[in-house]
């Protein structure tokens, strides 16, 4: 027998509170480690395999948007196997919406940009490209024609 415990049964005394009948039969029985360890190696196998699953859902998410950082994601949950709070870095990365965030940090880099409406009127100036533009194109422009010449 493989798992057998017992050369003979435990002599009485032996438990601090004694089972007795059907309870000392069964403690004593080699079979119920013949039931329990194949159920204890399916319950170890299924939680390491519900680990795994929960450990890579960044990754997954990742991937799933198609995110340009899907890359990133799937390193940090690797590392998030030895410093635990990589892994939620990893999560808070695969479940932002990083492009409604840059368009909301685009929009308000343009109304930093917009002159304010003084008492409802606005003052429209030129946009400053344009007037930057024609004042670096004329000076270029001259100075390229004193090259050629």
């Amino acid at each position: 027998m493989i798992f057998h415990v017992y050369s003979e049964p435990k002599p009485e005394g032996y438990y601090v509170n004694e089972p007795f009948g059907i309870y000392r039969t069964i403690l004593d029985a080699d079979w119920l480690l013949y039931l329990l360890l194949p159920l204890l190696l399916l319950i170890i196998v299924g939680v390491l395999m519900l680990a795994w699953r929960v450990h890579e859902i960044p990754a997954h998410k990742a991937d799933h948007k198609k995110m340009r950082q899907a890359e990133l994601v799937s390193a940090l949950t690797l590392l998030g196997l030895l410093e635990h709070w990589v892994w939620a870095v990893a999560l808070f990365l695969a479940y932002v919406d990083w492009q409604a965030f840059e368009d909301f940090m685009v929009n308000i880099l343009r109304r930093s940009r917009t002159p304010a409406e003084t008492d409802g009127k606005s003052t429209q100036a030129p946009p400053a490209e344009t007037a930057s533009a024609e004042a670096v194109s004329a000076p270029a422009i001259q100075s390229v024609e004193e090259r050629q010449a």
